[in-house]
């Protein structure tokens, strides 16, 4: 018989298997692409229509023209279609409105309009917009980026002509974001996309009414409280229109005012670094991408970026700016927002 004492006994042991950190990372962010699925591709979309333009500016030594490149960009917002065509209509569309409300603040900004003047036209570019989005069903919905193109950039100083260089940043920064629109590839990602919902006409005039009536009231309640940057009492007076119902209109305006706070402490972080132009160019550029990749998932988290970008791009065409200027604009977009709830109350009571 074989003797088997002598035979050596193996000792089943599981191997212990360490998985590699790079390997970690990469399972990491592969969950946190597929989480972010729908928002990576239209903020990279976004992202690049103001980091191109915006890096030739800063290579020409332009860096102040920052503001007209970022508000060109916004057009790529509007192009959230999975269909290449309904995109180039959207985008054409949204484009079209954006330079208008645009050009026409770069036209009059040699004249310094403020007080009634621009409340007036602020209630023309809430109404005019309002209409369009309603009833062609862009996304995003309301006025918020025509009022405040309008706003902002027929409040910047001048001198006595208009920048005949940023209407060419404006122009071409819009006009390159919808050929960009017309090269990207959406595939899985289109399952984002919030669809269209046109607003049949009696529902669109009687929502143009309400952002008039808004807009109305915010700008009568600063010019009563003599505050200046009425820009920015406007724009947040429309903000919380684009929800449908109180509740939201409401939750909106609570992620508008906490973005808006959250934004400031993100500004303070990079004042404290004491960064040139040349970076803070590049720190503009940075922040559209979040603030794209979070504007419909999260809008509250989304404005901690928005708000520093706009800040550091009017603060670059306006280095007059200082931190209680600062503070003034924070304070305007909250008794925006606040009479932008108050003005839905009284004027929208009818959800959508």
């Amino acid at each position: 018989m074989a003797n088997f004492q002598n035979a050596p006994t193996e000792q089943a042991s599981a191997p212990t298997s360490r998985i590699p950190t790079p390997a970690l990372a990469a399972a990491a962010w592969q969950r946190l692409v597929l989480s972010h699925s729908p928002e990576i591709r239209p903020a990279l979309r976004v992202g690049f229509g103001l980091a191109i333009p915006g890096a030739a500016l800063m290579l020409l030594g332009h860096v102040d023209l920052m503001v007209y490149a970022v508000f060109g960009s916004v057009v790529g917002m509007y192009g959230r279609s999975p269909h290449r065509l309904q995109r180039l209509k959207d985008q054409v569309l949204a484009g079209t409105m954006m330079l208008c409300a645009g050009i026409s603040g770069i036209v009059i900004a040699p004249w310094g309009p403020d007080g009634w003047a621009l409340v007036a036209g602020g209630i023309f570019w809430a109404c005019a917009s309002s209409l369009t989005t309603d009833r062609y069903g862009l996304k995003p919905g309301g006025s918020f980026f025509p009022v405040f193109a309008f706003g902002a950039l027929a409040s910047l100083p001048v001198g006595q002509s208009p920048s005949t260089a940023g209407l060419a940043a404006f122009v071409l920064t819009a006009l390159f974001c919808i050929v960009l629109g017309q090269t990207a590839r959406f595939g899985a990602a289109a399952r984002g996309f919030p669809g269209h919902e046109p607003i049949g006409w009696p529902d669109a005039l009687r929502r143009s009414a309400c952002y008039a009536s808004v807009v109305l009231l915010a700008g009568t309640l600063a010019i009563g409280l003599q505050l200046e940057h009425l820009q920015w009492v406007m724009a947040g007076a429309v903000v919380p229109l684009a929800a449908g119902n109180a509740r939201g209109r409401l939750r909106r305006g609570v992620h508008r005012v906490a973005g808006t706070v959250a934004g400031l402490v993100v500004l303070l972080g990079i004042y404290y670094l004491q960064l040139p132009e040349l970076a803070l160019g590049v720190v503009i550029i940075a922040l559209m991408f979040p603030a794209e990749g979070y504007m419909t998932r999260n809008y509250g988290l989304a404005l901690s970026f928005f708000t520093p970008l706009i800040m550091l791009m009017l603060e670059l065409a306006d280095p007059s700016v200082n931190a209680d200027v600062l503070w003034e604009r924070a304070a305007g977009n909250l008794l925006g927002v606040l009479a932008g709830i108050l003005g839905a109350l009284l004027f929208d009571r009818k959800p959508r």
